[in-house]
Formats: structure tokens, sequence, C-alpha cells
């Protein structure tokens, strides 16, 4: 049995088919294989004070409504899901919060993740100084990474 997890950016519409087919692919005729998605809301935006825009137990604030989005995100990767995966194969979505390459890797961790499937997006000058987030899950997940492009 292998688990797969499928990172997704749900505002880059363009790689989303072919994550979700190049997924399903490599999980077909493996028995047992289960297929996560997940996106990651990405942290608390610069500028913006962390002790005004998350409070409590970090469900957000009036300017900053963070569990909306999380539960946003949740709901369009379940329909993602129900769309694109078939059913036996369906494991759940995830949405987490913060750093996107740190909350990919610790949920591969969490959910012994055995390969992680994730759209590469074209490279700024900023990705090439600090690497972008699909290079960073490749070189700090315990777990195979394929890159789609």
């Amino acid at each position: 049995m292998t688990n797969y997890l499928a990172a997704i950016d749900l505002a880059d519409d363009e790689s989303l088919e072919n994550i979700l087919a190049t997924t399903v692919r490599m999980a077909t005729g493996i028995e047992g294989s289960r297929i996560y998605l997940m996106t990651v809301v990405p942290g608390v935006p610069a500028g913006l004070d962390v002790r005004y825009a998350v409070r409590g137990e970090r469900r957000g604030s009036a300017e900053y409504p963070l569990q909306e989005w999380m539960d946003e995100a949740a709901r369009r990767l379940g329909e993602i899901a129900s769309e694109h995966i078939p059913e036996a194969m369906r494991a759940g979505v995830v949405v987490r919060n913060g750093t996107v390459y740190k909350e990919i890797v610790e949920a591969a961790r969490d959910l012994d993740i055995g390969q992680i499937i994730m759209g590469a997006h074209r490279p700024s000058l900023a990705d090439f100084l600090l690497g972008p987030n699909s290079a960073r899950v490749a070189r700090h997940a315990g777990c195979t990474v394929t890159v789609v492009r």
C-alpha cells in the first residue's frame, strides 16, 4: 500500500489537471493506493502584524478570515477529488496554513506518504535565488517527490 500526496495550488488551474492525472496514473495498479489532495493557505502576509491577523486558535480575524479561507479550500479540494480521483483511491483532503514547502513536508510525514506529486511553476528571478517550493520539498521530504511540468 502506498499513500500519495497531490500538492495543489488552487490558484494555478493550468497545472491542476496534469498533477491529478499523473497522481492517478501512478497509483493505478498498486493495491491499496490512497490519494490525499493538499493545498496550503500561505502564512500571514508581510507587513501584517500577526497579533491582529491571527487571534486565539489561529482562526483569523475580520481582516484576515483564515478559517473561512481554509474551509473554502477544503470544499474546493473535495469537489476536485470527487471529479478526478477514483472513489476507491480517495483518502481525504488536507488544508494547512503556513510556509508552503514546510507544510507539505510535514503533512507527508504525518500521513505516511510514499510519494508527493506537485507542479512546477515558471521560475521567477526570486526562485533562482531562493529556490521554488518544489525544489525545497524535494530536498526536505522523506519520500519520493515527482514534479510535474
